[in-house]
């Protein structure tokens, strides 16, 4: 208390009077604010909301919320999300084509019925019903405090890492529910689904806890809802049992979603993939529900803001500016759902959003690896739009190809994603399968591709399985640039490496969001580039957000050669990968500058692979499965060369350990440029390989 007063008085000294009192006023006005609506909105959840109000928030006429909810049963199956209209013709295809969806798809639902849930690939059991509040790895208890009261338990210093519990409260196992009893009629999936809305709209009271604070969470959780309401729109059970409280909730959370977009939490804010995401819920469940008051005007606007946004959030060439591919993916799943809903209803179609979609997708084929696994570029928090797929790598990025195929009729598309997926039969039905049926594949017609604006860079032998590939990171940093760029990594001039079809060099992923570790997935020397005199490419913020940032630049490019420049502080560092043939590639790393400086290498070679370090002949040979599999040919003895244990994430929450060499070298730079020289070889190449030399070059 002393220490206090104190500091209130140095204060006052400091501001003078005026301006002391006018920050004391500014900070009770907005204490008072916060009070007042946990005051009001603590007195509207102990009120719950009737059903007259609730109709009367609608367009119709209708006498009670039971001839709401029929009219809701009656509708054609066409106007909701999902275009399907028979369970019958659907389980006919589904055991024709998908019948291995199908066994997933009842595992996943009966669990669910056992109040488990599975979570990033870990099984999470409650035997006396779901806690919401709770978070599913530790047990935490999140406090039932008005939203606005939230703010300190978000920050870094929170006990917790919010994803697992987010995860859970996105209720993409109600679509399993959902599905589940459309198919089969039985009422063990009805019961499931009534009592976990109860449980959830009871122990969720409008805006209150941790599940009303983020608005990207609850536009989820809605196409999720709407989704699941689709099928459970036909029984009795559930009109009777639980639809009225499940309207009014869902009318509830659109309603706050549509007062909290994400630019209007903070004038500091970079919209990004939430924005998107907010505004995709608004849309679909504006299009969804035409009988909600102010659904067509709401879905219009933010119809234009998604237009605008995903003009801003992405690179001419397709690639999202957040330099993150997890939430590429994440947002080309959110405009898929609304570009495939526009070919089918009244919702306008939009030239901006289908031309972005197709060159996402186009760049989500090209940045695909020979065993078909996408790259692991900066953050992902593994989120789905929907989370149809069953059991699926979430690398594997081939059902939104198979989509893209038919929305566009690209026949290349068909090629590299090989099946139309159940995925993609679930968004565009029966008649998006009969079109598949009718294009022919083509091998796309390049093999190797850029992406100059969104700095991306991709050297392919052939589309063949067992082909070399490799893919390099030479652009902006992330999206916003100084102080934000939230979901990038410290990766310019990194590259991943693939010989002969298998994995060598990998981008090692994200991990967690929050906790000690945090920071070693998001580093340099988590991934295949330099650091310079001990320092990374940008300084990482608690969490999120960099800062001191900088950018890589593209100075050459062909099909199998790219040149990039990054600028540490006193020191350029150029770096040129080439192909050289099958097999064959050559690493040059040249570094300009003045005075004495530390460089440091990191490779992080992929899981599963052997290593023999001989140092004297500076080669690493590396053994896949016990067979040859690579020599890596280093440069001279004046790097300090070790082999050390490194991590590797490609599932959110699990990590295992790699193997990464680490390359130091210590010394003067000068007007003349170093260069260091790296081979890759892959075993059975005929070439022979000159040794890998450190030299000064003018």
């Amino acid at each position: 208390m002393i220490k206090f007063i104190l500091h209130f008085f140095q204060r006052s000294i400091e501001l003078g009077p005026m301006d002391m009192l006018r920050r004391v006023w500014m900070r009770s006005s907005g204490w008072l604010v916060v009070l007042f609506r946990s005051l009001w909105w603590g007195w509207k959840s102990r009120h719950p909301m009737s059903d007259s109000k609730f109709l009367a928030k609608t367009t119709g006429n209708w006498q009670s919320m039971d001839d709401f909810l029929r009219h809701l049963a009656d509708r054609p199956a066409s106007s909701f999300l999902l275009p399907h209209v028979s369970p019958q013709e659907t389980d006919a295809i589904l055991s024709v084509h998908y019948a291995g969806y199908q066994k997933d798809l009842f595992a996943a639902a009966d669990a669910a019925c056992n109040n488990e849930l599975s979570l990033f690939g870990r099984t999470f059991t409650y035997p006396d019903g779901i806690d919401w509040q709770s978070d599913p790895v530790t047990g935490w208890h999140w406090p039932l405090l008005h939203r606005d009261r939230m703010n300190s338990f978000v920050g870094s210093t929170r006990p917790v890492d919010l994803i697992f519990f987010w995860e859970m409260n996105r209720h993409q196992h109600f679509i399993d529910l959902g599905i589940a009893y459309w198919l089969t009629g039985e009422q063990r999936y009805v019961s499931a689904f009534i009592q976990q809305v109860k449980s959830w709209i009871k122990t969720n009271p409008v805006r209150h806890g941790m599940n009303w604070y983020y608005p990207l969470e609850v536009s989820v959780r809605i196409l999720a809802w709407i989704t699941a309401f689709q099928f459970f729109r036909g029984s009795t059970e559930f009109r009777q049992e639980v639809g009225g409280e499940f309207m009014k909730s869902l009318w509830q959370q659109l309603d706050f979603l549509s007062r909290h977009l994400q630019p209007v939490r903070s004038q500091d804010d970079v919209p990004n993939n939430h924005m998107i995401a907010e505004l995709t819920g608004l849309i679909l469940a504006g299009t969804v529900f035409p009988e909600f008051n102010e659904a067509e005007r709401c879905r219009d606007i933010a119809l234009e803001l998604l237009s605008e946004q995903v003009k801003a959030q992405t690179h001419p060439d397709g690639v999202n500016k957040e330099q993150a591919t997890g939430y590429h993916r994440f947002v080309a799943e959110l405009l898929l759902l609304v570009v495939a809903h526009s070919r089918r209803v009244g919702l306008k179609r939009d030239p901006v959003l289908e031309t972005t979609l197709e060159k996402m997708l186009d760049y989500l084929q090209f940045s695909t690896a020979p065993d078909n696994i996408n790259q692991m570029w900066g953050d992902s928090d593994y989120g789905r739009a929907l989370g149809l797929g069953q059991k699926k790598d979430f690398w594997d990025f081939r059902p939104l190809l198979s989509a893209g195929a038919v929305l566009f009729e690209r026949s290349d598309w068909k090629f590299v994603s090989g099946r139309f997926d159940e995925e993609a039969f679930w968004v565009l039905g029966r008649e998006g399968l009969d079109l598949w049926r009718q294009i022919i594949a083509r091998v796309p017609e390049q093999t190797s591709r850029v992406f100059p604006h969104g700095g991306h860079f991709i050297i392919r032998g052939s589309w063949s399985a067992d082909s070399d590939a490799a893919f390099l990171r030479c652009g902006e940093f992330g999206l916003g640039g100084e102080g934000h760029c939230a979901h990038a990594h410290s990766d310019l001039l990194s590259f991943s490496l693939w010989l002969g079809g298998h994995p060598l060099l990998v981008d090692s992923g994200t991990y967690i969001y929050h906790g000690p570790l945090r920071d070693y997935f998001r580093s340099s020397c988590a991934h295949n580039t330099v650091m310079v005199d001990g320092r990374d490419q940008a300084l990482p913020n608690p969490n999120f957000n960099w800062r001191h940032v900088s950018n890589a630049g593209c100075l050459d490019w062909s099909a199998n050669h790219v040149t990039g420049i990054f600028n540490y502080p006193h020191v350029e560092f150029i770096r040129t990968l080439s192909r050289k043939g099958a097999g064959h590639w050559v690493l040059n790393d040249r570094f300009t500058g003045t005075g004495s400086h530390e460089i440091d290498w990191f490779f992080n070679f992929a899981p599963g692979l052997g290593f023999d370090l001989d140092e004297d002949n500076r080669i690493l040979s590396v053994t896949r499965a016990g067979s040859p599999f690579l020599k890596l040919y280093l440069p001279d003895d004046d790097l300090d060369l070790d082999l050390q244990l490194g991590w590797y994430s490609n599932q959110y929450g699990v990590k295992q350990r790699t193997q990464k060499l680490h390359a130091h070298w210590r010394g003067e730079l000068t007007k003349d440029s170093a260069l260091f020289h790296w081979q890759f070889e892959a075993d059975g190449v005929e070439s022979i390989p000159q040794r890998g030399e450190h030299v000064a070059v003018a």
